[in-house]
């Protein structure tokens, strides 16, 4: 029975393993193509299923290398959740390939997955790497140039995280992150321990695309397709944080050799992502930087070095994977500026009212989950004493909200373009059952978010009481 807390990993990689090779021999008949995504995404709720009932079983697996606790439970099924709704919503007819535009989601779910579990540094660090190259394959398909260029990103933020992870190691004589917090527990903090974890932590915020880091991931999404887009602003950003996390609450027993770095990134990020937000009018744009500027918000509750900080922190990064990956999904081929999602509320309501709370919930407006992930993070930097911090956030959250404004009354007060005038790049998003049906939940999960608070946020505590905080 312990072995069914591995089954979810195993459907999401044999799903993603199969689709690959439908594509590839194509043994599936055309009139059935249109179907994989219901059929993916049913695969990907029965392995959140499985999670919730055989994932709250406290296990190790291999030696200690995978470790099942409330962490991991939290993380895979916020993972799974993400991944479930991303594939249900997609507008598939602005997508580039019907058979890895739906393996590379679940791939980049499987190592998001594998980060959760890790207890070691090569597991965290595999994890975060499969999901960064499915990000690269999705945007590849459409843009080769821009795959390229996040293939080097991708080097040079790997290049930093494994230097880090090599000092840390070295430092500490363990890669076990049990193991790590043990030995520093008893250390002072110096600045041979202080400069790696600035690489490792630099290498990280390269990969979730954060500012000032973003220049890197964050234009190269907007050249990709819509799920794509999705994987490398949202699922991406989820493994990076992930791993941060963990990293950050091994060596939590000495808070300045990361604290100094994570509060200057949260305020650069909160208050540039949120006047960035405000600077833009296309809605794809100002989608990635509202994203940028609530990840600030997971930065700053990890600065707290308490458990309430992690535990807000890891709250809002459940909030933020689904807005942040299916967001850009629910926008579909509508990529030519304003004129693109002029009127949309009149003419495709359920899409528009999905896309209308993706990006409230990213500016943390109220009463939706985004909201009570910064609310949560708030109350964390209040009790820590960081009320400059604090401050920063409510003035990039309310840049953001003003931001969100100015989409929302071109969504639902602008008339719609005439359909004869309206150009390629702004062509409505096409309206299927399952993407109906996939707006519809997406909706119920950032609005219903908040009725569920308590629960969740519960759970979230017990899983940064897992990492060993106190």
């Amino acid at each position: 029975m312990r072995y069914l807390v591995l089954v979810p990993e195993a459907l999401m990689l044999a799903t993603a393993v199969v689709v690959m090779l439908l594509g590839r021999f194509a043994v599936l008949p055309s009139a059935w193509r249109r179907f994989l995504p219901l059929a993916a995404a049913a695969i990907v709720l029965t392995a959140l299923g499985i999670e919730l009932w055989a994932g709250a079983a406290l296990t190790t697996f291999f030696g200690g290398a995978i470790v099942q606790d409330r962490f991991a439970l939290f993380a895979k099924a916020a993972a799974l959740a993400i991944a479930a709704v991303a594939l249900a919503s997609a507008d598939w007819a602005a997508e580039d390939s019907p058979y890895l535009g739906l393996a590379m989601p679940l791939l980049a779910a499987f190592g998001v997955m594998v980060a959760a579990s890790a207890a070691d540094l090569v597991g965290l660090w595999a994890g975060l790497e499969l999901a960064a190259a499915a990000a690269v394959v999705m945007v590849a398909l459409r843009r080769p140039d821009l795959g390229l260029r996040l293939l080097v990103v991708g080097g040079v933020a790997t290049s930093l995280v494994l230097i880090g992870l090599a000092f840390l190691y070295a430092s500490t004589g363990n890669a076990d992150l049990v193991a790590i917090r043990d030995v520093l527990a008893s250390r002072a903090p110096t600045v041979a321990l202080a400069v790696p974890m600035l690489l490792l932590l630099g290498g990280l915020a390269v990969r979730a695309g954060i500012a000032p880091f973003h220049v890197g991931p964050l234009p190269i999404s907007l050249g990709a397709s819509p799920l794509g887009a999705g994987l490398v602003i949202g699922l991406v950003t989820v493994a990076a944080a992930t791993v941060a996390i963990k990293i950050v609450a091994a060596v939590a027993p000495l808070p300045a050799v990361f604290a100094p770095y994570a509060v200057a990134v949260a305020a650069v990020a909160m208050v540039g992502g949120g006047a960035a937000a405000l600077a833009v009018r296309s809605p794809r744009p100002r989608m990635a930087y509202l994203a940028v500027a609530q990840l600030g918000w997971v930065a700053a509750g990890l600065s707290t070095h308490f458990r309430a900080g992690f535990a807000a922190s890891l709250f809002l990064l459940a909030a933020f994977g689904i807005a942040a990956t299916c967001g850009p999904a629910l926008l579909g081929r509508a990529e030519a500026g304003e004129t693109a999602i002029a009127g949309l509320g009149a003419v495709r309501p359920v899409r528009a009212a999905g896309l209308a709370l993706a990006f409230l919930s990213l500016a943390g407006a109220p009463p939706l989950a985004g909201f009570f992930g910064e609310l949560a993070v708030a109350a964390a930097l209040a009790q820590s004493g960081n009320f400059v911090l604090l401050g920063l956030g409510l003035l990039g959250s309310v840049l953001s909200v003003a931001a969100v404004v100015g989409t929302l009354r071109v969504l639902y007060i602008q008339s719609p373009v005439d359909e004869a005038r309206r150009p390629a790049a702004a062509a409505l998003p096409a309206v299927t059952v399952l993407s109906t049906a996939g707006a519809v939940v997406f909706c119920a999960l950032v609005a219903g978010y908040g009725l569920l608070g308590n629960p969740i946020l519960g759970l979230a505590d017990q899983g940064a009481e897992a990492l060993g905080l106190r």
